[in-house]
């Protein structure tokens, strides 16, 4: 596993800046947005000078939530595919996906949104087959999303797909809020996990709240998980000591 954190947690003026930022504060690897569809270029010389890879995609803004509303879901399913092959051409292997945000609508029945959010991924699997990139289904706390709140409800949607390509990511704030016991969850989950965001309890870097990540790598481990642990938090203080301190704590989290 490698540790990983979003570019745009880190301080600079520019990518190669903040990338190279994350790689003296510890990391191995680093979460890009998908504003990088439009400067793919610049990230693969910024990834390449700092010497880490880019290992997951997380969308920027609502641009790629493919449930949003009827009218928009064609260009979104495109978008997402232009996503999928900015991953293929940077080497990422995860792009995370939120098919909606909120809470449900007037009118609306969640099981229509469902089978919507169902019908674009059968469209986008046999794309992101070829790119050799997973879509990772991120559940969101009940605050935050109406439609997949527990890792349970991710794998019933990737089920349906049926895709190889078709994942679940388990995002450990959100889990801290509807699991009932987030090691657990990661090891029923098993082999559909695809990708992780480490945020502590109250969203701030990990190492300042009551959150247990030793015990969540242990079962990352158990599961045979290999992708990254991706930092999607508030960072406290100064971002770059608490960038540094961040990475030195999960490193003694998740051991040799």
């Amino acid at each position: 596993m490698k540790l990983s954190a979003q570019v745009q947690l880190a301080p600079g003026n520019s990518v190669a800046e903040r990338i190279d930022c994350l790689a003296a504060a510890g990391f191995e690897a680093v979460e890009i947005h998908s504003d990088a569809v439009d400067h793919v270029e610049e990230y693969r010389n910024a990834l390449a000078d700092a010497g880490i890879p880019a290992m997951s995609m997380c969308p920027d803004g609502r641009g790629l939530d493919l449930v949003e509303d009827e009218y928009s879901q064609r260009r979104r399913i495109d978008q997402t595919r232009r996503a999928l092959d900015a991953c293929h051409e940077l080497g990422v292997s995860a792009l995370i996906s939120v098919p909606v945000r909120g809470s449900l609508p007037d009118g609306i029945v969640a099981q229509d949104q469902a089978d919507s959010y169902v019908r674009a991924l059968e469209q986008l699997a046999p794309h992101a087959v070829a790119a050799g990139v997973n879509i990772t289904i991120e559940p969101l706390n009940r605050y935050e999303m109406h439609l997949i709140n527990t890792l349970a409800d991710g794998i019933a949607i990737a089920e349906r797909v049926g895709s190889p390509r078709v994942k679940v990511l388990a995002d450990v704030f959100h889990m801290n809020i509807e699991e009932d016991n987030m090691p657990a969850s990661i090891r029923a989950a098993g082999d559909w996990i695809g990708h992780v965001h480490f945020a502590d309890n109250q969203r701030a870097h990990p190492g300042t709240g009551s959150t247990d990540f030793a015990a969540i790598y242990a079962a990352l481990r158990d599961i045979g998980y290999t992708g990254s642990t991706a930092l999607e938090c508030r960072m406290r203080g100064d971002p770059a000591e608490a960038l540094r301190q961040c990475a030195a704590y999960l490193h003694a989290a998740r051991g040799p």
